[in-house]
């Protein structure tokens, strides 16, 4: 049994309490859904997932480790990127910590040029904090910024 299969169980069991969990909500009516009909249909769609991806798991012939692990450099980038977001979040604020965040996904993750990935970062980093803390008046964390 290969990880793909070995996913596609831990997918299933997360659909499967999902959907028993969502059964004990109440679910309204077909033109006002209730709180449990959005849950239901989420543990509805991770399940048929499972099933999709086990069914098309192949078993590899030879897995090579280099492989593997030039395979999962850009999750583990990405996931250690993300865990330095959280750490500064609080203390550099929101905008800094999102721009920066932002910056090191484009720039070293997906390789955009210098100015492209800064020019990117800063867009998204400030149009983030507007869209959420401005227009949806979201407490965003300031940090060092006054604003």
């Amino acid at each position: 049994m290969n990880s793909r299969r070995i996913g596609s169980f831990v997918l299933l069991a997360a659909g499967l309490y999902g959907l028993i969990l969502s059964l004990q909500l109440p679910m309204g009516k077909w033109n006002e859904p209730g709180a449990g009909a959005f849950p239901l249909i989420v543990s509805l769609l991770l399940c048929l997932a499972a099933g999709f991806i086990f069914l098309r798991a192949k078993t590899p012939e030879e897995a090579d480790w280099r492989d593997v692990l030039r395979r999962q450099r850009t999750p583990c980038q990405i996931a250690l990127f993300t865990a330095g977001f959280i750490a500064v979040l609080e203390g550099l604020g929101y905008l800094l910590s999102a721009s920066l965040y932002a910056f090191a996904l484009l720039y070293w993750i997906s390789h955009y040029r210098l100015w492209a990935a800064l020019g990117l970062a800063l867009a998204i980093g400030g149009g983030s904090w507007l869209f959420f803390g401005k227009v949806f008046a979201t407490p965003l964390p300031t940090g060092v910024l006054p604003f």
